[in-house]
């Protein structure tokens, strides 16, 4: 187990309140001095604060006194050990030291020298890796205290804590520019204290003797120590910590078993290094195996030096994996938690991004891997990418510039003629020796140059044009869950290299709609190699204003940014002016028009029971006005209806004048019933997990917003007998509850020509070869994840469905706004198709775990295949069932992802379609969709007339 967590750490900073005041009166009346610096860090005598103390004693001679400041009477023994001049952190002579210090160099926080006595010193943070993972002012986990409860007010203490702590820091080094943004946002530091240097504690990967030898000393099993030797290729698993929670990749007995049982095949060795604030139960490897090694700190404190003597790598969510990027070897992505991790503790990074899409969950699966990555010589691409696109040097010179950044800054020397506080990251000062092997001025590693860029139009349609000063194939905008390849346009005889223009349409065609906009979010231009790393030296441009969209481009994080965001007015941005709009909404009283308001899972998509009841209405009822409430101009909505953009001053109009709200979700931005006005509730599937008030151990709050939500509904539509009884329970519905069947599912009635057509062209616009048989994967949402499960490696299994298959992927449209779309032969990711309804029509085969698609899917009478590993824990620790789906499902529910192979394969066959599951599929349909007729939309609309809410 864990023996640090966020909450504890913080608790602990809470209690120590009086000592931290005293300690800040104590910096006022004491003088620092710039012949002392002081030197700690969390992990002992190493990380990046070695390196930089033995060049400052280099550089400053016996004029400046440096003290590393120890935590242990070990770290002390090991660094007087070493010839560092060092004493304890703690007590009277640690606080004397760091109060008096000029120079402060911490590697993980101010707590690595004597925290009590920063204020006023020059604190030098380098930090201890690239951060994957967010951190603090980012993340929600590092908010918390232990004693306290997880409270909004309780995380802006903290958060208030962090920032005062950010803004004491003097200079924080990182990587790369790509790097800099993400340590403003998470420790509240101004962006120009932070300067890209390269990572000290990589200066032993990249020197030039080390660097030369790498490959080869990987071949030979260099040893940790970094001596060569012959021997077992060695491999390093190294796990990161879990914020309290036990790491779930420790194996267990038959999997150790297994492991044993491959590096004896292999002739390898592996050296478990577990993170030094989370253990997981190891201690039965070493047992089982001689060829497996605890790696911990006792036995090799600083694991970065020695990175180079591993053959390769295997790791979670560690930043070990940047710095071993550097060495070149391969990586092996293992993460069985990857959903629930993301949304605990959140990434900077989609996941996907960061391991390359390769990420396994199980240790057979990343043995197998390795198996087959093992002796590579060169780099692979994905270690190449990770090594290019985060660091900035390369060249083992980082300790010289951060040293050189200290002295500038602090006024102990100047760079050249510049003024004190001038960066010189990149630049040698005048007379400075070179503290290794590189020069301290080597220049970063030169990017392509953004020359030009501006947004327009061109050929008639608005877009983003960018010049590159070099030749390249390809580019790309790269976004949430979108893509728009450039047209390249290259000139030769330019320059050396040439001249690239690249042309980015900012309208495009999504899923077969042609004209939208982006969807609303950030756009990172990336090259042909994979490459987002560009040097803009282009001003940005200014806003480009579209009916559909507004967009702006500039540099970010090492790179060209196109923003893009719905078409909102400057007095319609922001939240003060949504707070003056929502205060004249509901102020106003318009009189109400012949309008309904429709809205689809929170207008992220036209679609649903809206758009069947919109359907029925344009046929019904043409002289009623339909707006759809969507959240940007990439939102398409059906013909005759009129777009508004949510926020919008038209759509804070229209939410009080319209006569109907039809809406599949709950209602938003304390929406205000108008006399005369009716909400129509259509929810969005009837349910296999509990609802609401249904759900064991409820909270009040939550109790109170459902019952406020419901008392916003006039009616609720209800798909069947079995929804309407739960949904009297599960929202405490006083009102009517209208049994009328969905209309989401009218098109699956289609007469036979009609449906034909229908399909052919909902599978022209997915992309599905003609003649491909279509297996559409569809799991719900987890109340504990971000973004869609995926428990079989979806762009594997595809692959091996068969030439003759094509997976569709479905993610809920509580994910669509995470992650990106995943990509592989014969899968498709359609998580922001926008009709769920036209995939069950375009499907051969479904493929859900506790989705409302299998109760839609049922009126096709095509076979349903329940995949559910999480069962137990879904139905016990999340939601919880309305009934027992094992005893009920018309299909086969199976656990593995073996199973689920055979299990369609079988389901095609028709092998599966004996007496007892034709009989329970006949008892499903029965019951859940003996109204999905066809004409469901029309008693919905005949309904809203029979009831005088349109009049």
């Amino acid at each position: 187990m864990a023996s640090f967590t966020f909450g504890a750490g913080n608790a602990r900073k809470v209690l120590r309140l009086p000592l931290y005041a005293l300690g800040a009166l104590a910096t006022l009346v004491t003088p620092r001095t710039r012949r002392l610096w002081v030197f700690g860090s969390g992990l002992g005598v190493g990380e990046g604060a070695l390196p930089l103390y033995r060049a400052a004693r280099e550089r400053l001679g016996d004029d400046t006194r440096l003290v590393w400041l120890a935590t242990t009477d070990a770290e002390l023994a090991t660094a007087r050990g070493l010839g560092l001049d060092a004493e304890r952190k703690s007590g009277w002579r640690g606080f004397r030291l760091t109060l008096r210090a000029r120079v402060l160099v911490v590697t993980h926080g101010f707590g690595d020298v004597n925290r009590y006595a920063t204020r006023g010193g020059f604190v030098a943070q380098l930090w201890h890796g690239i951060p994957l993972k967010k951190l603090h002012l980012d993340s929600p986990a590092a908010l918390r205290v232990s004693f306290l409860p997880d409270h909004r007010l309780v995380r802006a203490a903290v958060a208030r804590a962090f920032r005062v702590a950010g803004r004491g820091i003097s200079l924080f080094t990182v990587a790369s520019q790509l790097v800099a943004p993400r340590i403003a946002s998470a420790f509240g530091v101004a962006r120009d204290r932070i300067v890209v240097t390269g990572d000290p504690r990589d200066d032993a990967l990249l020197t030039s003797a080390h660097a030369k030898g790498a490959t080869g000393a990987r071949s030979k099993g260099m040893r940790s120590t970094g001596t060569r030797s012959t021997g077992p290729r060695r491999i390093l698993y190294a796990p990161t910590w879990r914020d309290g929670h036990p790491d779930p990749s420790a194996p267990d007995g038959e999997t150790w078993d297994e492991i044993a049982t491959w590096l004896e095949a292999n002739d390898a060795e592996l050296h478990v290094r577990t993170h030094p604030l989370g253990k997981g139960d190891y201690a039965a490897g070493p047992v089982l195996s001689d060829r497996v090694r605890m790696l911990g700190t006792a036995e090799l404190l600083d694991i970065t030096p020695a990175l180079g003597g591993f053959d390769a790598l295997i790791t979670d969510y560690s930043s070990i994996a940047f710095d071993y990027a550097l060495v070149g070897g391969p990586i092996v992505f293992l993460a069985p938690d990857v959903e629930s991790y993301a949304k605990t503790r959140g990434m900077y990074d989609s996941y996907r991004v960061f391991s390359g899409g390769r990420h396994v969950t199980t240790w057979g699966h990343a043995l197998t891997v390795l198996e087959d990555r093992l002796g590579e010589k060169n780099p692979g691409p994905h270690e190449a990418w990770l090594r290019n696109e985060y660091f900035d040097f390369t060249d083992g010179a980082a300790t010289g510039r951060v040293l050189d950044e200290i002295l500038v800054r602090t006024g102990m020397t100047r760079a050249g003629n510049a003024p004190a506080g001038t960066s010189v990251a990149g630049t040698a000062p005048a007379g400075a020796a070179p503290a290794s092997t590189a020069p301290a001025g080597a220049a970063p590693i030169a990017r392509p140059r953004v020359t030009d860029l501006s947004l327009g139009v061109a050929d008639g349609i608005p877009s983003l044009t960018v010049v590159i000063d070099r030749a390249v194939s390809g580019a790309r905008l790269d976004g949430p869950r979108a893509r728009v390849d450039g047209e390249v346009r290259m000139s030769t005889g330019v320059t050396s290299t040439g001249v690239t223009s690249a042309v980015f349409p900012l309208l495009v065609e999504r899923w077969g709609e042609p004209g939208l906009a982006l969807p609303s979010g950030e756009y990172r231009v990336t090259l042909d190699d994979g490459s987002s790393r560009l040097s803009v030296e282009a001003p940005d441009t200014p806003e480009l204003v579209h009916e559909l969209f507004r967009a702006t481009a500039g540099a970010d994080a090492g790179g060209l940014v196109l923003r893009v965001g719905p078409p909102l007015a400057p007095d319609e941005r922001g939240r003060a002016a949504q707070r003056r709009l929502e205060g004249a909404y509901r102020r106003s009283r318009p009189p109400l028009e012949d309008a309904v308001f429709l809205e689809s899972f929170y207008g992220q998509s036209a679609s649903d029971n809206p758009l069947g009841i919109d359907r029925a209405l344009a046929r019904l009822r043409p002289q009623t006005t339909r707006y759809w409430s969507v959240v940007d101009g990439s939102v398409a909505v059906p013909p005759g209806g009129i777009r508004i953009i949510e926020g919008s001053r038209e759509w804070w109009r229209v939410r009080g004048s319209a006569r109907v709200l039809i809406v599949n979700d709950w209602l938003r931005k304390r929406y205000r019933r108008r006399r005369g006005q009716r909400v129509l509730q259509t929810w969005h599937g009837t349910m296999l997990k509990r609802l609401a008030l249904d759900r064991v151990g409820v909270g009040l709050r939550t109790r109170i917003a459902v019952r406020l939500e419901r008392a916003r509904w006039d009616a609720l539509l209800a798909q069947n007998a079995y929804s309407a009884k739960h949904f009297r329970t599960a929202y405490d519905m006083r009102d009517p509850i209208w049994e009328l069947g969905y209309p989401r599912n009218d098109v699956l009635q289609l007469p036979p020509a009609q449906l034909a057509e229908r399909r052919a062209a909902v599978r022209r616009a997915v992309g599905v070869p003609e003649g491909a048989r279509v297996v559409l994967y569809a799991p719900t949402w987890r109340d504990d994840r971000t973004e869609m499960v995926d428990y079989v490696d979806l762009t594997t299994f595809a692959s091996r469905l068969g030439r003759d298959h094509v997976l569709l992927v479905r993610g809920h449209s509580r994910t669509l706004r995470y992650g990106q779309d995943l990509a592989g032969d014969r899968l498709i990711d359609v998580t922001s198709y926008p009709s769920m309804t036209e995939l069950l029509l375009l499907a051969d085969i479904l493929v859900t775990d506790y989705s409302s698609a299998m109760f839609d899917f049922a009126g096709t009478g095509k076979p349903t295949i329940f995949f559910t590993p999480d069962l137990a824990h879904y139905s016990a620790d999340l939601r919880g069932f309305y009934f027992d789906l094992l005893a009920e499902a018309p299909g086969p529910v199976v656990h593995e992802r073996a199973e689920l192979r055979d299990a369609i394969l079988a389901a095609e066959s028709g092998s599966r379609r004996d007496a007892e599951a034709s009989g329970l599929a006949a008892a499903w349909r029965t019951r859940f969709t003996s109204l999905d007729d066809g004409h469901a939309g029309e008693r919905v609309v005949q309904r809203l007339l029979d009831e005088g809410w349109l009049g």
